[in-house]
């Protein structure tokens, strides 16, 4: 996936990395695993670390942010995180940006309603002209089957 800014999420007690972090990670030889391993990055909530991409996969730059604790992680943190990952991408001037909400939570109602929540947020962003929505095959494979619309001004290809 060509982009600007890739942006993953990272719970504390994710260690190892796994899913798509897991995948960056060992595109880029570990180093967020080392960063990990020496507490640089914990995944504590709003911590953030910024990484180039080396060209070892297609994303301009990546952002990992931390949700803290799973536990702790609730229904009502969704929004922040949004406005967050807007915040980040809008003073890092990209007008394109990748991410997965599959991470927030594992039923297909909370990430609809996260993948709603981020499209409408969207609109305060004009700069964001694009978002591509990097999610696992059994979360596209049931928002294809529900064909899921998130309104005329935004287009949704499934690939």
């Amino acid at each position: 996936i060509s982009c600007e800014l890739m942006v993953l999420l990272h719970y504390e007690e994710d260690v190892p990395l796994h899913g798509f972090l897991g995948v960056v990670d060992w595109r880029i030889n570990g180093r967020l695993s080392h960063l990990v391993e020496d507490k640089r990055f914990t995944g504590k909530a709003k911590e953030m670390v910024l990484m180039p991409a080396e060209r070892r996969f297609k994303a301009d730059k990546l952002v990992v942010m931390g949700l803290g604790a799973k536990p702790q992680f609730h229904d009502d943190h969704v929004p922040q995180v949004i406005d967050y990952i807007f915040q980040t991408a809008s003073q890092m001037r990209v007008t394109q940006i990748c991410v997965s909400l599959s991470k927030f939570n594992p039923s297909q109602f909370a990430w609809r309603n996260a993948v709603r929540l981020f499209v409408t947020k969207a609109v305060d962003y004009p700069e964001i002209k694009e978002i591509i929505f990097c999610e696992p095959d059994e979360v596209v494979q049931e928002a294809k089957r529900r064909q899921l619309d998130f309104g005329a001004q935004v287009q949704v290809e499934f690939v």
